[in-house]
Protein backbone atom coordinates (compact mmCIF):
# COMPACT_ATOMS: atom_id res chain seq x y z
CA UNK A 1 0.00 0.00 0.00
CA UNK A 2 1.58 3.39 -1.38
CA UNK A 3 2.12 5.78 1.70
CA UNK A 4 -0.30 8.89 1.52
CA UNK A 5 1.78 11.50 2.98
CA UNK A 6 5.68 11.88 3.17
CA UNK A 7 7.10 12.03 6.40
CA UNK A 8 8.43 14.94 8.12
CA UNK A 9 11.89 15.34 8.22
CA UNK A 10 13.88 14.20 11.16
CA UNK A 11 15.74 16.40 13.32
CA UNK A 12 19.31 16.44 12.70
CA UNK A 13 21.59 14.89 14.80
CA UNK A 14 23.58 16.86 17.75
CA UNK A 15 26.57 15.61 19.35
CA UNK A 16 24.77 15.73 22.51
CA UNK A 17 22.80 12.43 21.93
CA UNK A 18 24.76 9.76 24.22
CA UNK A 19 25.75 6.61 22.64
CA UNK A 20 26.09 7.88 18.86
CA UNK A 21 28.70 8.68 17.04
CA UNK A 22 28.46 12.55 17.02
CA UNK A 23 29.64 12.34 20.32
CA UNK A 24 32.22 10.01 19.99
CA UNK A 25 33.17 12.05 17.44
CA UNK A 26 33.44 15.15 19.29
CA UNK A 27 34.53 14.33 22.65
CA UNK A 28 37.51 11.88 21.25
CA UNK A 29 38.30 11.51 17.67
CA UNK A 30 38.42 15.94 16.75
CA UNK A 31 40.92 16.40 19.66
CA UNK A 32 42.90 13.34 18.10
CA UNK A 33 42.06 14.85 14.55
CA UNK A 34 43.57 17.91 15.63
CA UNK A 35 46.48 16.84 17.94
CA UNK A 36 47.65 15.32 14.52
CA UNK A 37 47.41 18.71 12.66
CA UNK A 38 50.17 19.80 15.48
CA UNK A 39 52.39 16.67 14.82
CA UNK A 40 52.26 17.19 11.12
CA UNK A 41 53.26 20.81 11.57
CA UNK A 42 56.24 19.65 13.80
CA UNK A 43 57.57 17.10 11.04
CA UNK A 44 57.45 20.01 8.35
CA UNK A 45 59.30 22.44 10.87
CA UNK A 46 62.67 20.32 9.41
CA UNK A 47 62.60 21.90 5.70
CA UNK A 48 61.77 25.42 7.17
CA UNK A 49 63.76 28.53 7.71
CA UNK A 50 63.30 30.17 10.82
CA UNK A 51 60.48 32.71 9.75
CA UNK A 52 58.57 29.64 8.58
CA UNK A 53 59.00 27.74 11.90
CA UNK A 54 57.88 30.66 13.75
CA UNK A 55 54.69 31.44 11.98
CA UNK A 56 54.29 27.75 12.20
CA UNK A 57 54.86 27.30 16.13
CA UNK A 58 52.13 29.85 16.64
CA UNK A 59 49.67 27.83 14.43
CA UNK A 60 50.57 25.31 16.35
CA UNK A 61 50.02 27.07 19.56
CA UNK A 62 46.26 27.81 18.30
CA UNK A 63 45.71 24.65 17.70
CA UNK A 64 45.94 23.68 20.98
CA UNK A 65 44.28 26.18 21.59
CA UNK A 66 41.11 24.52 19.56
CA UNK A 67 42.03 20.89 20.79
CA UNK A 68 41.35 22.33 24.71
CA UNK A 69 38.37 23.93 23.79
CA UNK A 70 36.89 20.82 22.51
CA UNK A 71 37.94 18.77 25.31
CA UNK A 72 36.63 21.42 27.71
CA UNK A 73 33.17 21.78 25.92
CA UNK A 74 33.85 25.36 25.50
CA UNK A 75 30.84 27.70 23.34
CA UNK A 76 31.96 27.76 19.17
CA UNK A 77 32.93 31.51 18.55
CA UNK A 78 32.85 33.42 14.89
CA UNK A 79 35.59 32.49 12.88
CA UNK A 80 37.64 34.89 11.62
CA UNK A 81 38.05 36.20 8.38
CA UNK A 82 40.43 35.43 6.40
CA UNK A 83 38.86 37.15 2.83
CA UNK A 84 37.17 34.21 1.39
CA UNK A 85 33.28 35.18 2.10
CA UNK A 86 31.62 32.02 3.15
CA UNK A 87 33.09 32.84 6.67
CA UNK A 88 29.87 35.36 6.98
CA UNK A 89 27.90 32.39 5.98
CA UNK A 90 29.36 30.43 8.72
CA UNK A 91 28.89 33.22 10.91
CA UNK A 92 25.30 33.70 10.40
CA UNK A 93 24.51 30.04 10.45
CA UNK A 94 26.29 29.80 13.86
CA UNK A 95 24.66 32.58 15.17
CA UNK A 96 21.25 30.71 14.19
CA UNK A 97 22.03 28.40 16.33
CA UNK A 98 22.27 30.53 19.27
CA UNK A 99 25.02 29.62 22.10
CA UNK A 100 26.08 26.31 21.27
CA UNK A 101 29.35 24.24 22.64
CA UNK A 102 31.48 21.37 21.31
CA UNK A 103 29.61 18.43 23.21
CA UNK A 104 25.93 19.82 22.48
CA UNK A 105 25.89 21.55 18.56
CA UNK A 106 24.98 20.17 15.32
CA UNK A 107 27.43 17.25 14.22
CA UNK A 108 27.14 18.16 10.54
CA UNK A 109 27.57 22.16 10.87
CA UNK A 110 30.45 21.69 13.84
CA UNK A 111 32.30 19.46 12.03
CA UNK A 112 32.40 21.50 9.01
CA UNK A 113 32.78 24.54 11.19
CA UNK A 114 36.18 22.89 12.82
CA UNK A 115 37.65 22.21 9.57
CA UNK A 116 37.06 25.68 7.97
CA UNK A 117 38.24 27.44 11.47
CA UNK A 118 41.83 25.64 10.86
CA UNK A 119 41.54 26.51 7.48
CA UNK A 120 41.39 30.28 7.93
CA UNK A 121 44.79 29.57 10.27
CA UNK A 122 46.67 28.76 7.02
CA UNK A 123 44.84 31.04 4.74
CA UNK A 124 45.53 34.27 7.06
CA UNK A 125 49.36 33.29 7.82
CA UNK A 126 52.45 34.40 5.33
CA UNK A 127 54.11 31.33 4.29
CA UNK A 128 51.80 28.67 5.06
CA UNK A 129 49.00 29.96 2.98
CA UNK A 130 49.51 27.06 0.48
CA UNK A 131 50.23 24.20 2.95
CA UNK A 132 47.84 20.90 3.28
CA UNK A 133 47.53 20.07 6.51
CA UNK A 134 46.97 16.17 5.75
CA UNK A 135 48.91 15.88 2.82
CA UNK A 136 51.48 13.61 4.80
CA UNK A 137 48.85 11.24 5.68
CA UNK A 138 47.01 10.92 2.21
CA UNK A 139 49.77 9.93 0.44
CA UNK A 140 51.43 7.72 2.96
CA UNK A 141 47.96 5.90 3.20
CA UNK A 142 48.30 5.81 -0.63
CA UNK A 143 51.69 4.17 -0.80
CA UNK A 144 50.15 1.84 1.91
CA UNK A 145 47.69 0.49 -0.73
CA UNK A 146 50.70 -0.49 -3.72
CA UNK A 147 49.49 -4.34 -3.38
CA UNK A 148 45.22 -2.91 -4.43
CA UNK A 149 46.55 -0.32 -6.67
CA UNK A 150 48.65 -2.94 -8.89
CA UNK A 151 45.76 -5.31 -9.10
CA UNK A 152 43.24 -3.11 -9.63
CA UNK A 153 45.78 -1.59 -12.66
CA UNK A 154 46.06 -5.04 -13.91
CA UNK A 155 42.26 -6.00 -14.14
CA UNK A 156 41.16 -3.15 -15.73
CA UNK A 157 44.26 -2.91 -18.39
CA UNK A 158 43.63 -6.59 -19.11
CA UNK A 159 40.06 -5.72 -19.88
CA UNK A 160 40.98 -3.55 -22.46
CA UNK A 161 44.31 -3.75 -23.78
CA UNK A 162 42.96 -6.22 -26.59
CA UNK A 163 40.91 -3.92 -28.11
CA UNK A 164 41.76 -0.71 -27.29
CA UNK A 165 40.74 2.16 -25.16
CA UNK A 166 37.19 3.40 -26.20
CA UNK A 167 36.08 0.08 -27.24
CA UNK A 168 34.52 -1.73 -24.61
CA UNK A 169 31.27 -1.28 -25.53
CA UNK A 170 32.00 -2.78 -29.11
CA UNK A 171 33.77 -5.87 -27.38
CA UNK A 172 30.80 -6.63 -25.12
CA UNK A 173 28.43 -7.45 -27.39
CA UNK A 174 26.22 -9.96 -24.29
CA UNK A 175 23.98 -7.06 -22.72
CA UNK A 176 24.14 -9.32 -19.32
CA UNK A 177 27.97 -9.34 -19.45
CA UNK A 178 28.02 -5.67 -19.81
CA UNK A 179 25.70 -5.08 -16.95
CA UNK A 180 27.94 -7.52 -14.85
CA UNK A 181 30.61 -5.66 -15.37
CA UNK A 182 29.07 -2.28 -14.96
CA UNK A 183 27.91 -3.46 -11.59
CA UNK A 184 31.78 -4.71 -10.63
CA UNK A 185 33.32 -1.66 -11.34
CA UNK A 186 30.68 0.52 -9.77
CA UNK A 187 31.03 -1.78 -6.95
CA UNK A 188 35.10 -1.24 -7.31
CA UNK A 189 34.26 2.34 -6.57
CA UNK A 190 31.68 2.23 -3.76
CA UNK A 191 34.68 0.22 -1.78
CA UNK A 192 37.15 2.88 -2.40
CA UNK A 193 35.74 4.72 0.33
CA UNK A 194 37.48 2.00 3.06
CA UNK A 195 40.33 4.45 3.09
CA UNK A 196 38.70 7.58 5.25
CA UNK A 197 41.80 9.08 6.68
CA UNK A 198 39.30 11.02 8.97
CA UNK A 199 37.71 7.71 10.61
CA UNK A 200 41.50 6.25 11.73
CA UNK A 201 42.73 9.15 14.23
CA UNK A 202 45.71 8.07 14.14
CA UNK A 203 47.85 6.24 10.92
CA UNK A 204 49.50 3.32 13.34
CA UNK A 205 51.48 0.55 11.40
CA UNK A 206 48.30 -1.66 12.30
CA UNK A 207 45.83 0.74 11.04
CA UNK A 208 47.44 0.75 7.69
CA UNK A 209 47.85 -3.20 7.04
CA UNK A 210 43.66 -2.98 8.40
CA UNK A 211 43.42 -0.82 5.25
CA UNK A 212 45.51 -3.20 3.31
CA UNK A 213 43.05 -6.05 4.09
CA UNK A 214 39.88 -3.88 3.30
CA UNK A 215 41.08 -3.38 -0.67
CA UNK A 216 41.12 -6.08 -3.21
CA UNK A 217 38.62 -7.98 -5.35
CA UNK A 218 37.98 -10.66 -2.25
CA UNK A 219 37.27 -7.20 -0.07
CA UNK A 220 34.66 -6.20 -2.66
CA UNK A 221 32.67 -9.77 -2.80
CA UNK A 222 32.84 -9.79 0.82
CA UNK A 223 31.65 -6.24 1.20
CA UNK A 224 28.41 -6.76 -1.13
CA UNK A 225 26.19 -7.94 2.04
CA UNK A 226 26.82 -4.96 3.98
CA UNK A 227 24.88 -2.39 1.25
CA UNK A 228 21.84 -1.23 2.66
CA UNK A 229 19.94 -0.07 -0.88
CA UNK A 230 20.96 -0.86 -3.93
CA UNK A 231 20.05 1.14 -6.81
CA UNK A 232 22.98 0.15 -9.42
CA UNK A 233 20.48 -1.60 -12.24
CA UNK A 234 18.35 1.52 -12.56
CA UNK A 235 21.62 3.44 -12.56
CA UNK A 236 22.46 0.57 -15.55
CA UNK A 237 19.34 0.75 -17.17
CA UNK A 238 19.50 4.84 -17.20
CA UNK A 239 23.10 5.04 -18.61
CA UNK A 240 22.60 2.76 -21.12
CA UNK A 241 19.26 4.06 -22.64
CA UNK A 242 20.62 6.94 -23.15
CA UNK A 243 24.46 5.65 -25.04
CA UNK A 244 23.34 7.22 -28.23
CA UNK A 245 22.90 10.74 -26.80
CA UNK A 246 25.35 13.82 -27.65
CA UNK A 247 25.62 15.07 -24.54
CA UNK A 248 26.07 12.38 -21.58
CA UNK A 249 28.20 13.50 -19.16
CA UNK A 250 28.42 11.85 -15.42
CA UNK A 251 29.24 13.78 -12.67
CA UNK A 252 31.08 12.58 -9.08
CA UNK A 253 31.41 14.49 -5.97
CA UNK A 254 34.55 13.01 -4.72
CA UNK A 255 35.37 11.65 -1.23
CA UNK A 256 38.81 10.84 -0.11
CA UNK A 257 42.12 11.48 -1.78
CA UNK A 258 44.52 8.20 -2.38
CA UNK A 259 43.85 4.59 -3.22
CA UNK A 260 39.75 6.12 -3.37
CA UNK A 261 40.47 8.87 -5.61
CA UNK A 262 42.22 6.39 -8.08
CA UNK A 263 39.07 3.65 -8.21
CA UNK A 264 37.15 7.34 -8.90
CA UNK A 265 39.77 7.60 -11.85
CA UNK A 266 39.71 4.54 -13.04
CA UNK A 267 35.37 4.32 -13.21
CA UNK A 268 35.94 7.58 -15.21
CA UNK A 269 37.61 5.87 -17.62
CA UNK A 270 35.89 3.10 -17.62
CA UNK A 271 31.87 5.20 -18.26
CA UNK A 272 34.08 7.14 -21.22
CA UNK A 273 35.47 3.17 -23.16
CA UNK A 274 32.07 1.77 -22.54
CA UNK A 275 30.53 4.62 -23.79
CA UNK A 276 28.52 5.08 -21.16
CA UNK A 277 29.69 8.70 -20.72
CA UNK A 278 30.91 11.24 -23.40
CA UNK A 279 32.40 13.03 -20.39
CA UNK A 280 33.28 13.21 -16.66
CA UNK A 281 33.41 15.54 -14.11
CA UNK A 282 35.18 15.43 -10.89
CA UNK A 283 33.80 17.96 -7.94
CA UNK A 284 36.57 19.16 -5.32
CA UNK A 285 37.12 20.52 -2.42
CA UNK A 286 38.89 24.35 -2.48
CA UNK A 287 40.84 23.91 0.41
CA UNK A 288 42.15 20.54 2.85
CA UNK A 289 39.01 18.92 3.95
CA UNK A 290 37.63 16.52 6.45
CA UNK A 291 41.31 14.72 6.58
CA UNK A 292 41.35 13.08 3.20
CA UNK A 293 38.75 14.83 0.89
CA UNK A 294 40.14 15.06 -2.49
CA UNK A 295 41.65 18.68 -3.72
CA UNK A 296 42.84 19.26 -7.05
CA UNK A 297 46.39 19.18 -5.65
CA UNK A 298 45.44 15.49 -4.27
CA UNK A 299 45.06 14.35 -8.34
CA UNK A 300 48.55 15.74 -9.36
CA UNK A 301 50.37 14.51 -6.43
CA UNK A 302 48.54 10.99 -7.03
CA UNK A 303 49.41 10.96 -10.46
CA UNK A 304 52.77 11.88 -9.95
CA UNK A 305 53.40 9.22 -7.52
CA UNK A 306 52.29 6.33 -9.92
CA UNK A 307 54.89 7.63 -12.22
CA UNK A 308 57.60 7.99 -9.48
CA UNK A 309 59.74 4.78 -7.96
CA UNK A 310 61.33 6.61 -5.36
CA UNK A 311 57.63 7.19 -3.77
CA UNK A 312 55.50 4.52 -5.24
CA UNK A 313 56.26 0.70 -5.13
CA UNK A 314 54.41 -0.39 -8.17
CA UNK A 315 55.13 2.18 -9.98
CA UNK A 316 57.29 0.53 -12.68
CA UNK A 317 54.04 -2.12 -13.18
CA UNK A 318 53.55 -2.10 -16.79
CA UNK A 319 49.75 -1.92 -16.10
CA UNK A 320 50.57 1.21 -13.46
CA UNK A 321 51.89 3.14 -16.21
CA UNK A 322 49.62 2.31 -18.80
CA UNK A 323 46.47 3.25 -16.54
CA UNK A 324 48.92 6.71 -15.53
CA UNK A 325 49.03 7.14 -19.56
CA UNK A 326 45.53 6.93 -20.08
CA UNK A 327 44.47 8.99 -17.48
CA UNK A 328 46.80 12.02 -18.06
CA UNK A 329 45.28 11.48 -21.58
CA UNK A 330 41.89 12.28 -20.50
CA UNK A 331 42.52 15.06 -18.06
CA UNK A 332 44.54 16.34 -20.40
CA UNK A 333 41.71 16.48 -23.27
CA UNK A 334 39.20 17.50 -21.27
CA UNK A 335 37.15 14.79 -21.33
CA UNK A 336 37.66 14.40 -17.75
CA UNK A 337 37.85 17.60 -16.04
CA UNK A 338 38.52 18.94 -12.53
CA UNK A 339 35.93 21.00 -10.99
CA UNK A 340 36.02 23.04 -7.28
CA UNK A 341 33.21 24.59 -5.46
CA UNK A 342 32.66 26.94 -2.37
CA UNK A 343 29.52 24.72 -1.68
CA UNK A 344 30.68 21.68 -1.19
CA UNK A 345 33.14 23.17 2.13
CA UNK A 346 30.10 24.99 3.52
CA UNK A 347 27.67 23.70 6.57
CA UNK A 348 25.07 23.37 4.34
CA UNK A 349 23.55 19.99 4.03
CA UNK A 350 22.45 19.72 -0.23
CA UNK A 351 18.99 20.67 0.23
CA UNK A 352 20.32 24.49 0.53
CA UNK A 353 21.99 23.73 -2.87
CA UNK A 354 19.48 25.29 -5.24
CA UNK A 355 19.38 28.58 -2.99
CA UNK A 356 22.76 28.90 -1.90
CA UNK A 357 24.36 27.67 -4.95
CA UNK A 358 22.16 28.15 -7.67
CA UNK A 359 24.75 28.22 -10.78
CA UNK A 360 26.14 24.73 -8.83
CA UNK A 361 22.27 23.74 -8.93
CA UNK A 362 21.87 24.29 -12.42
CA UNK A 363 25.20 22.99 -13.50
CA UNK A 364 24.24 19.45 -12.08
CA UNK A 365 20.94 19.35 -13.41
CA UNK A 366 22.64 19.16 -17.07
CA UNK A 367 24.62 16.17 -15.80
CA UNK A 368 23.10 12.67 -17.05
CA UNK A 369 23.89 11.55 -13.74
CA UNK A 370 25.77 12.88 -10.28
CA UNK A 371 27.40 10.26 -8.27
CA UNK A 372 28.15 11.35 -4.90
CA UNK A 373 30.66 9.55 -2.56
CA UNK A 374 31.29 8.80 0.86
CA UNK A 375 30.43 9.48 4.12
CA UNK A 376 30.14 13.81 4.25
CA UNK A 377 28.08 13.41 1.14
CA UNK A 378 25.43 11.20 2.50
CA UNK A 379 25.29 12.75 5.86
CA UNK A 380 24.35 16.01 3.70
CA UNK A 381 21.91 14.46 1.05
CA UNK A 382 20.22 13.33 4.26
CA UNK A 383 20.40 16.20 6.38
CA UNK A 384 22.39 14.74 8.99
CA UNK A 385 19.39 12.83 10.33
CA UNK A 386 19.00 11.12 13.51
CA UNK A 387 16.12 8.58 12.67
CA UNK A 388 15.42 4.88 12.92
CA UNK A 389 16.11 3.23 9.46
CA UNK A 390 12.45 2.66 7.23
CA UNK A 391 12.19 1.80 3.63
CA UNK A 392 10.15 5.20 3.10
CA UNK A 393 12.09 7.67 5.37
CA UNK A 394 15.71 5.88 4.30
CA UNK A 395 14.33 6.39 0.44
CA UNK A 396 12.63 9.61 0.63
CA UNK A 397 15.39 11.59 2.38
CA UNK A 398 18.29 9.86 0.23
CA UNK A 399 16.30 11.15 -2.83
CA UNK A 400 17.84 14.85 -4.28
CA UNK A 401 15.29 17.35 -3.58
CA UNK A 402 12.84 17.90 -7.27
CA UNK A 403 12.78 14.16 -7.71
CA UNK A 404 9.48 12.82 -8.18
CA UNK A 405 8.38 10.19 -6.12
CA UNK A 406 8.15 7.17 -7.52
CA UNK A 407 4.94 4.95 -5.60
CA UNK A 408 7.24 3.99 -2.59
CA UNK A 409 5.60 1.19 -0.97
CA UNK A 410 5.58 1.23 2.83
CA UNK A 411 5.18 -2.76 3.94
Amino acid sequence: MASATRPEPPREVWTSEKGSMARETATTRWPKIVQNMVDDLEESFGQSDKEHVEEGRRIQATLRIIKGEIMQDNQLHPLSSDGCPDIQTYNAQLQSFGNITWHNCPWLFAECYLYRCVQTLFARSQFWRDYDIFARQKLSAFVASHTAVQELSERYVSLTEATGALTIAKATDDAETERLFFSEMTEMALWGNVTDLSLLSALTNNSLDHLRSLQGSAAIREGQARIVSNDVPAAWDHLRSRRGAPQRRVDVVLDNAGFELLTDLVYALYLLDAGLASAVKLHVKAMPWFVSDVTPRDIDVLLSALADPTVFPGASNLSVQELVRRMRACCESGIVSVAEHAFWTTGFDFQALPEVAPELHRDLLDSSLVVFKGDLNYRKLVRDAMAAYNAVQGRYWAAARGVEDSGIEDE
